[in-house]
């Protein structure tokens, strides 16, 4: 099968898989005995996404691996439209749901084969020569025959010098998110326990703190009319049944919406404003500090809607504030703190349910500055998590930038 162009570029050629790449099938029987620590499954490869991000341990594996090298190319054989192809930086075992491979022969320029790899031409051939229906699987032999049109040498080095420095770009911007993301951290739990331009402190069942600053439980922030139904019993009278949902009406919405700080609502399911009724006691509206309690501790938003109201399932609490006390964007840093999150923790595990019962939460202390300094100490922390998100923007538009230029460039459509 050859991959079809409708222009082909009278300097590019037509090519087998198996003269531009060879697998490498390098067995380690046990891999606890290879010398090498670092596994790599297909856990670990990332959709469309050239580098690898995490690993696997040896220690953790003893089936018959494969060995891969630096520069080796790491391709999900299995489930080909997942499109998890990445190059190892380091020696390590891998998979044997994947195929390890290399460059070959003087067809191809060594870094341009994993940048055509990632190509919509090459998905869409892996795609088609899968074979069987539950796990559909590429086998070597299928994938070595099948033919590609490519540029010549020389434009291929043009073109995988061009995608290589996007993604170096990506990954630079990804560290100093992550910097960035741990230098917040810090700048959270500080502010937290010192403030700003505080000099004296005194000791409080929170550790040292400003001496101007109070410790009040959860139940003192709340609003008196709203601690019943806010903060006693279930958030529901039942979970609703999925037949009970619909395309269109009062948002329900649990731990997994909340996706980067805040919900997301393409995740949300809906009930019929009959149905939300019933549901009374999980009311939440715009303002509302969400907190996931479940398996996943800690997740928070603010919850921004244009919806009158929203119904919580189990796995979230709300917080409406009492504006005189405390404000709910400086609530909301309180909450993703190591102050509070290692008191969630030690709750969680006092439980059996996998959740904090409202009850527990209601005796939660909070360290609470003056509204003022509130004020102060969410701004910086939200100028901190603007910069962030700026960031991660910029690596949204570089990744969708590289796979369009990756696509354009192997159709012909472009040239660098």
């Amino acid at each position: 099968m050859t991959s079809n162009l409708k222009n082909v570029h009278p300097n590019w050629q037509n090519v087998r898989f198996d003269e531009i790449a060879e697998i490498v099938t390098d067995r380690i029987e046990k891999p606890t005995e290879s010398g090498l620590s670092d596994y790599i499954g297909l856990e670990h490869l990332d959709t469309d996404c050239i580098r690898i991000k995490r690993f696997g341990s040896t220690e953790d594996v003893d089936a018959t691996k494969f060995l891969c090298k630096k520069g080796d190319i790491i391709f999900g054989k299995r489930r080909a439209y997942l499109r998890k192809l990445a190059v190892s930086d380091r020696e390590a075992v891998v998979s044997a749901h994947s195929m390890v491979l290399r460059p070959t022969g003087d067809k191809i320029y060594p870094d341009f084969l994993p940048c055509f790899m990632q190509s919509s031409i090459f998905w869409k051939t892996a795609h088609s020569i899968s074979e069987g229906s539950m796990s559909p699987t590429i086998k070597w032999k299928t994938l070595a025959a099948q033919e590609f049109w490519l540029p010549g040498i020389e434009e291929q080095k043009k073109i995988s010098e061009l995608l290589w420095s996007i993604e170096d770009n990506i990954q630079k911007t990804e560290k100093l998110i992550e910097t960035t993301e741990k230098l917040k951290q810090g700048l959270l739990n500080e502010l937290l326990t010192k403030g700003i331009g505080h000099t004296r402190f005194k000791d409080s069942e929170l550790g040292r703190i400003p001496e101007e600053w109070e410790v009040v439980k959860l139940e003192q922030l709340i609003k008196k009319e709203y601690i019943r139904s806010h903060l006693d019993g279930n958030h529901g009278s039942k979970y609703p049944r999925s037949e009970e949902f619909v395309e269109e009406g009062v948002p329900y919405i649990s731990a997994n919406t909340i996706v980067e700080g805040a919900v997301d609502f393409s995740k949300a399911k809906y009930l019929t404003p009959e149905k939300a009724k019933e549901f009374t006691k999980g009311v939440a509206k715009k303002g509302d500090v969400l907190l996931a309690h479940n398996a996943t501790v800690g997740p928070t938003a603010i919850l921004e809607t244009n919806y009158p109201f929203v119904i919580l399932g189990t796995s979230l609490t709300y917080y409406r504030c009492n504006r005189d006390l405390i404000s709910n964007s400086y609530l909301l840093y309180y909450m993703r703190s190591s102050i509070f999150q290692n008191q969630l923790t030690q709750l969680m595990k006092q439980t059996t349910r996998n959740q904090v019962p409202i009850t527990s939460q209601r005796k939660l202390y909070f360290v609470i500055p003056s509204i003022n300094e509130q004020k102060q100490i969410a701004e910086l922390l939200e100028y901190a998590e603007r910069y962030v998100q700026t960031h991660k923007r910029n690596v949204d538009n570089l990744n969708k930038l590289k796979k369009k230029l990756t696509n354009e460039l192997l159709l012909g459509r472009e040239k660098v």
